[in-house]
Order: structure tokens, then sequence, then C-alpha cells
């Protein structure tokens, strides 16, 4: 894995999060790049480069943002991404990583259990205005447009698998 064209897509991932993600926002409901982005690597980078990717994916989210509500929270989605990597990288070998529908069930997953763990932290931490019914509703709706998005991220991101250093997936061949 090239950890410099990595650099750059991460950083290019937080820019687009910023700037474009407001103005496909949906009744308030915004695509993360970045979860798609945790998502390719930790199906197809070597497990490894894979976990390390996401926690440094997670971190750079944090920093993006620092705090809410006067309150920081550097670590809590570097640790979620982290964590959730280990996860996929175990599973990862019993799916067909190049499919359609791994791609959006893991990040469906993915940021369904970051949307929630994030959001229980911003409830636990700031007491946020948000209870526990609206953290679930909103955790779904933005795993549910993340997992739509997945496909053509995932897309455009196996286009560049020369760059960046990630071999393509096991294939099982016939001989």
């Amino acid at each position: 894995m090239r950890w410099i064209p990595f650099a750059i897509l991460v950083y290019l991932a937080l820019v687009v999060q910023t700037a474009v993600a407001p103005f496909l926002s949906l009744h308030g409901v915004q695509p993360d790049f970045v979860v798609i982005l945790a998502v390719y690597y930790a199906l197809v980078a070597k497990p490894p480069d894979a976990m390390l990717a996401c926690w440094i994916i997670g971190l750079a989210s944090d920093l993006a943002g620092l705090s809410f509500a006067g309150h920081g929270n550097v670590g809590v989605r570097a640790l979620s991404l982290g964590l959730i990597s280990v996860l996929i990288v175990k599973v990862r070998e019993l799916t067909f990583r190049d499919s359609v529908w791994s791609q959006l069930v893991f990040t469906f997953a993915t940021k369904a259990c970051l949307s929630i763990l994030v959001g229980l932290h911003a409830l636990y931490v700031a007491g946020a205005a948000l209870g526990l019914n609206e953290i679930l509703a909103r955790s779904f709706y933005e795993a549910v447009y993340a997992a739509v998005l997945a496909p053509y991220g995932h897309w455009m991101l196996r286009q560049l698998r020369g760059p960046l250093g990630v071999g393509p997936a096991h294939r099982w061949g016939v001989r």
C-alpha cells in the first residue's frame, strides 16, 4: 500500500465531505464519503494496512470536526473505525469483496455503528438535545444514504488500485 497517495485521498475525501456533502443533504441527512473510503480500504488492503488506514481515516475525520458543544471528541471516530475495521478484516474472507452487495452491507453496518457510537458519545458527554430514538433514526437514514452511494465510490476507488498500491481482491480461478 502506498501511503502518500492514501494521504492525498483522505485529504480529498475530507474536503468533499465538508464542502460538497452539505449540498447533497436530504432532509438534514448527509452522505458520508469518509466511511465509504474506510470500508473500501478495509475490504481490499492487507489486514495490518487496512486497520491502520481505517484508524487514520477516523482520526482525520475527528480532527476535521474538532468539537461539538465545546466538548472535544477527538478519538471517538478513530477508535470506532479502528474497531469496526478489525471486524471487517475478520469477516471479509467469507464474502466476495468486489460484490455490490458486500459493499452495501459493509458500508451500511459501518455507518450505522459509527453514527450510533458518535451519537451516544455526544449524548453522554455534551448532553445533546437529541434523544436515543432520534439518534437511532438518524443513524439508520445516514447509513442508508451512505450505502446507496457506496457502489459508486467503490467503483471510482477500484479505478485507482494501481496508484494506491492495493492489489486486486483474491479471485478464484479455474485451471
